[in-house]
C-alpha cells in the first residue's frame, strides 16, 4: 500500500486550539527518505540509541533524574550497567513502530498518544520529549551519510514535530479521553 499523503494531515478533535495548530504534513517523497534511510540505520539502533542519550545526558544531566532507574548515577555508571542502551532500545523500538506505520496515520496517532499517556505516569513533560531530537539526529547522520540531504533533515524534523504533536496529546489528557481516542480522529 503505498502512502497517500492526504491521509498524514490528521486532526485530534478536541475542542482546544492547540490541537487545531497546523501540522505540517509529510510528502511521499518524505515518507519514502524516512524510510530508506531507516532501513541503513537499523543495523546501529542500539548505538543511535545509546549515543542519543548519552549525547542528551551529557548536554543536560539534570534529565537523568527523570528517569527512576537512572537516579543518583551518572553517564559513565548508566552505560556500564546497561541501563541507557535498555531504555534506548525500547525508544526505538517505537520509532521503528512509528515508521512501520507511517502510511497509517490513525495507527500511528493511537500509538503515539498512548506512548505520551505511559510518559505522563511517570511524570514526564511534553517540553522533555521534545529535548531528545536534535541528539537522534546527530546520532543518526554518520549511518545515512550517503543518504544525507536538507530534505531527508526536513522530513526527519517533520516526523518528529508530529510525533511530539501526538505524544503532546496523550500527555495531557486523561486516561479516558486516550482510551477513546479512535472516536476523535478526522484524516483530511
Amino acid at each position: 500500500m503505498g502512502c497517500s499523503c492526504e491521509k498524514l494531515k490528521l486532526v485530534y478533535k478536541s475542542g482546544s486550539t492547540k490541537d487545531y495548530a497546523a501540522l505540517q504534513s509529510l510528502t511521499e517523497a518524505q515518507v519514502y527518505g524516512i524510510k530508506q534511510t531507516w532501513r541503513a540505520i537499523k543495523d546501529h539502533i542500539a548505538n543511535v540509541g545509546v549515543i542519543t542519550y548519552v549525547s542528551m545526558f551529557e548536554n543536560r544531566p539534570e534529565l537523568i533524574e527523570i528517569f527512576a532507574n537512572f537516579r543518583g548515577r551518572n553517564v559513565g555508571d548508566l552505560q556500564r550497567s546497561g541501563l541507557i542502551r535498555q531504555h534506548a532500545l525500547k525508544v526505538m523500538g517505537t520509532i521503528d513502530k512509528c515508521i512501520s506505520r507511517i502510511d497509517e496515520p490513525e495507527n500511528l496517532a493511537k500509538l503515539l498518544i498512548e506512548t505520551g499517556a505511559l510518559h505522563r505516569k511517570y511524570n514526564v513533560t511534553p517540553d522533555v520529549i521534545q529535548i531528545i531530537f536534535p541528539h537522534f539526529l546527530n546520532a543518526i547522520k554518520p549511518h545515512i551519510e550517503d543518504y544525507w540531504t536538507e530534505d531527508i533533515a526536513t522530513a526527519w524534523k517533520t516526523l518528529f514535530r508530529i510525533m511530539t504533536h501526538y505524544m503532546e496529546i496523550g500527555m495531557t489528557r486523561d486516561s479516558n479521553d486516550v482510551n477513546t481516542i479512535n472516536s476523535h480522529f478526522s484524516v483530511t
